[in-house]
């Protein structure tokens, strides 16, 4: 029997008056600033428009200390979370404070991309709240894959567009990108160049994976709708590494839910060999030594293997944001400009050991591949390995461009990590007492 309004009223002020509705508002004390910060990461990635980043960071700490001091029970952490945020903030800190010794002139980016390590402690804050964000972050890459798609198709019915929604793309920082591109002899194609889009690879195995979970037909359709919806915002961006990420995901998440999970990976690989074979002219195109982006990245390695010929710079780096002359810029916008001066390169783990130093380096993408070994190695489930795979192809991705060194990628590596440390049965744990 429905339940009438005055019985719905009672049973709510009762709950709010009650224990349930502390509890109610201390998690909401918490949600609403994590989720807010997370939706103004994607959407504004620059903090152009809102300048918001910073004051919801602190928010989110201030709340999570409130939340704690007023918990009456004890809030448990894994030492082993704790110590991986702890290292992949100190190697950042302790390579600043190497170039500072070492070097110490100015210009200087090390303090700015500092605050993106920062971003990883968010992880202990969804833990410490039993938070699981992927929900929510999902829901929000879809709304960016949805928008992307309008855009396209937009500029293929009005072309006059492109300058307009330029401009508006420029003034957010959201889309860095609306030009036409072709790679070689090959045609022509609209490229909607959205700086987030990269994300949309934990969008498409977490919506694989509900869609695999749930019993109902309808809703297993309605979840693969929803991850095709993020393929084809990958793909639509015109990005060869998001392309590439978007179709290996489409055929290498269904063996995680068979009983061959190896044999199944290796048929889904030999069936997407095979479907790419009239196209493999086009593919030399993309793979040509050439291209002008490829140009870009074969000329930084030679910068790279001048630099880390040095051994004191190969065993300690020049310090996290040290500027650089290179031969190229690294980046087709500033190669335009004939920028050459520079901090970063799209070239992320060799920059990483320019950086930090090789051993600082390893340290940092073993921090990175952690969630990643822990779902394939322990005792997990489907779901933790597909939204691993997603997070493997993110870090993949970041190979050849300026992704995980960003607001948005440590985010994610926040979210993999609290995915990972989720407090669960017959896990080890160190307890904080928070309560009296």
């Amino acid at each position: 029997m429905a339940t009438s309004l005055p019985n719905l009223v009672t049973r709510v002020a009762s709950l709010l008056s009650g224990n349930g509705g502390a509890e109610y508002a201390k998690r909401a004390l918490v949600r609403l600033p994590l989720l807010t910060f997370i939706f103004v990461c994607v959407f504004d990635p620059a903090d152009q428009l809102l300048g918001a980043k910073v004051w919801l960071f602190v928010a989110l700490w201030g709340a999570t200390c409130i939340v704690g001091l007023l918990a009456s029970d004890e809030i448990c952490l894994s030492a082993s979370l704790l110590l991986s945020v702890l290292l992949f903030i100190t190697i950042p800190l302790l390579s600043i404070l190497w170039y500072y010794l070492a070097d110490g002139t100015q210009p200087y980016a090390g303090f700015g991309l500092l605050k993106g390590f920062l971003l990883v402690s968010v992880a202990i804050v969804m833990v410490a709240n039993r938070v699981d964000v992927l929900p929510f972050l999902s829901a929000t890459l879809t709304i960016l894959a949805l928008m992307t798609v309008a855009i396209f198709v937009a500029l293929k019915l009005d072309p006059a567009l492109f300058e307009i929604l330029q401009r508006i793309g420029s003034g957010t920082g959201l889309v860095v990108g609306l030009f036409e591109r072709s790679y070689g002899e090959a045609p022509m194609f609209i490229q909607v160049n959205v700086v987030t889009s990269p994300l949309l690879a934990i969008s498409i195995p977490y919506y694989f994976d509900r869609a695999m979970s749930e019993p109902a037909v309808r809703s297993k359709l309605l979840y693969l709708a929803l991850a095709a919806i993020s393929v084809v915002g990958m793909l639509l961006v015109g990005s060869r590494n998001q392309a590439a990420v978007a179709l290996l995901l489409t055929f290498l998440l269904w063996p995680l839910y068979t009983q061959h999970v190896a044999r199944n990976m290796l048929m889904g690989l030999g069936a997407l060999a095979v479907l790419a074979l009239p196209f493999v002219g086009k593919l030399r195109i993309l793979l040509n030594p050439d291209e002008f982006s490829n140009h870009i990245k074969l000329t930084l390695l030679g910068d790279y293997a001048k630099i880390l010929s040095d051994p004191l710079t190969l065993l300690l780096g020049q310090g996290l944001g040290a500027y650089y002359r290179w031969s190229t810029s690294g980046r087709p916008d500033f190669e335009l400009t004939g920028e050459n001066f520079y901090f970063n390169t799209e070239i992320t783990y060799e920059e990483m050991v320019r950086y930090f130093g090789l051993p600082g380096a390893a340290i940092m993408v073993a921090l990175l591949l952690f969630p990643v070994a822990h779902a394939f190695l322990a005792n997990t489930n489907a779901r933790q390995r597909a939204l691993a795979l997603g997070f493997l192809a993110y870090l993949g991705m970041s190979a050849t461009n300026p992704l995980l060194l960003s607001s948005n990628g440590m985010l994610l590596f926040s979210v993999m990590l609290a995915n990972t440390f989720q407090i669960s049965d017959g896990d080890k744990y160190s307890s904080i007492r928070s309560g009296p």
